[in-house]
């Protein structure tokens, strides 16, 4: 009796030393979620890049301003992900992407006949969304290069073809 006692006096002492120890090692080996780089893509946007993985599953927020006294033009780009393998040194995943697009300009037209110049705005806003795979290769400890390609419907679903996307992000 004093003897299984003394055992279940050493297990509970010892279990707390064992978690500790195994959390030290997950937070050592736990890997990065959060990005932060460049994309440009037609279904994911461009510009500056943000991407969070919880697990397997993904969301990456691209977008770039532009804004001048006569041009306005934005890109916007929310993407899913969906992690499908791993090695050290790749990441194989599926992606779904949406890109809006917007600008404003002035267009200046020339009559060739009497030489006249006219300046209208221009507007133009459209929708692409796309679905394909992609890979991130790991080039330094930090650092991914992402390729991705797919198939996309083109200015708000008028016309399907291939689609490629790139990126770079720190990960952190």
């Amino acid at each position: 009796m004093k003897k299984s006692y003394l055992i279940s006096v050493f297990f509970l002492i010892s279990m707390p030393l064992f978690a500790q120890n195994d959390l030290l090692n997950i937070k050592k080996n736990k890997e990065t979620s959060h990005s932060l780089g460049a994309g440009a893509g037609f279904t994911t946007g461009y510009g500056i890049s943000y991407r969070q993985i919880f697990n397997r599953i993904g969301m990456q927020f691209s977008f770039a301003p532009y804004y001048d006294r006569t041009t306005s033009r934005f890109s916007t780009g929310i993407t899913l992900l969906y992690t499908l393998g791993k090695t050290e040194s790749t990441t194989l995943y599926l992606y779904q992407g949406n890109h809006w697009y917007y600008v404003s300009q002035p267009i200046t037209n020339t009559d060739p006949i009497t030489n006249q110049e006219t300046t209208k705005r221009s507007t133009e806003s459209y929708v692409n969304n796309g679905i394909g795979f992609g890979v991130e290769f790991t080039v330094a400890k930090n650092i991914g290069l992402n390729f991705m390609t797919g198939y996309a419907f083109y200015d708000n679903f008028n016309m399907l073809n291939v689609t490629g996307e790139i990126a770079v992000y720190f990960k952190y």
